[in-house]
């Protein structure tokens, strides 16, 4: 992992064998950006104290998400979530606790799976947080092609579209987008001038479709959230993430419903390869570190296993694509 507590012991030993600072070159690649898509559980409600408590007595694990008495930032991994603006913070930056919510403190899987794929991609890495608590896939989050949209689609309309009105939260994604990337040296001066590319999409959501009729229609708004998305996203095979809901842990058949509906559009074959859904339940901590019980317990635990684990699945389909368009080529 490349933090600025490592670069600076690497720095010193070029000094001293050298003589001079040897910096090296920055890689030619585009920006690897990751759309991080969901609600409360995606913004992040993880414990920062409880991970500091892991570091401790589990370093190997989670030493590397601290740097003394302060939580480590990456050189090569970013993040913006403009939720922060509310509470005058910095939108964006290098990839630390912080970024979760309220915004400030706590995180979310971005500490786990910016750590797994930051690692293994060369290029730097940007990831867009796009969630919003208490957001439904069967309203908030509906895609287009499913209906019942308050107004019609607009990518190109900068206007955030009212809460709580159908599909909002699903405009906003393309809203986010832009406030990142459309002037990205301001955002990230290290980046200025380098070309992006979005390179995967997490999706972790699903407390408020987990009954009745949103449970019933679920499979079917995430398969159509899929191929809108990438649609309107023009990434045609877009690696695409699914978190499955763990709340409660294994245990908890409660939420086998709307398990099975996250993991089904992983079974469609035109998602084979592209579309990947990964299992929380056996990161479940039963101990409250915060939130009242709700929220993974606040458990530091559970989001950076999760978030680690949601990293390796998308590299997983990052390996798959040249595969892929190398077999349509010989076609």
């Amino acid at each position: 992992m490349r933090t600025r507590r490592t670069l600076a012991v690497a720095a010193a030993g070029l000094l001293l064998a050298c003589g001079a600072m040897v910096r090296a070159e920055a890689p030619k690649g585009k920006v690897k950006v990751f759309l991080m898509v969901g609600q409360s559980n995606m913004q992040g409600k993880g414990s920062p104290a409880h991970l500091k408590e892991l570091a401790a007595s589990e370093p190997d694990k989670y030493g590397y998400a601290v740097d003394g008495d302060k939580f480590a930032e990456r050189d090569d991994v970013y993040i913006f979530f403009s939720s922060r603006k509310a509470r005058n913070l910095p939108v964006s930056g290098p990839l630390t606790v912080g970024y979760g919510f309220p915004p400030g403190g706590k995180f979310g899987p971005e500490i786990g799976f910016g750590k797994v794929v930051g690692d293994a991609i060369d290029e730097p890495v940007v990831l867009v947080k796009a969630c919003w608590g208490g957001q439904s896939l069967a309203v908030d989050f509906r895609p287009p092609s499913r209906g019942k949209w308050d107004r019609q689609f607009n990518r190109d309309d900068g206007k955030a579209y009212k809460p709580a009105t159908v599909g909002w939260a699903y405009k906003q994604i393309f809203n986010e987008k832009h406030k990142a990337l459309d002037k990205i040296g301001e955002n990230f001066p290290a980046l200025a001038g380098r070309d992006y590319e979005i390179a995967g999409l997490v999706w972790f959501q699903g407390w408020n479709d987990k009954g009745g009729s949103k449970a019933a229609e679920y499979a079917d708004n995430l398969t159509a959230f899929v191929k809108d998305i990438r649609k309107h996203l023009e990434v045609p095979t877009l690696p695409v993430v699914i978190g499955v809901m763990g709340h409660g842990g294994e245990a908890n058949t409660r939420q086998k419903a709307i398990r099975d509906a996250q993991v089904a559009p992983t079974k469609r074959p035109e998602f084979k390869d592209t579309v990947a859904a990964v299992q929380t339940a056996p990161f479940w901590d039963a101990t409250k570190h915060g939130d009242g019980g709700y929220h993974y317990n606040g458990s530091a635990r559970f989001y950076v296993q999760a978030g680690e684990a949601f990293g390796k699945a998308m590299l997983d389909l990052l390996k798959k694509q040249p595969a892929k368009a190398a077999a349509k080529a010989e076609k």
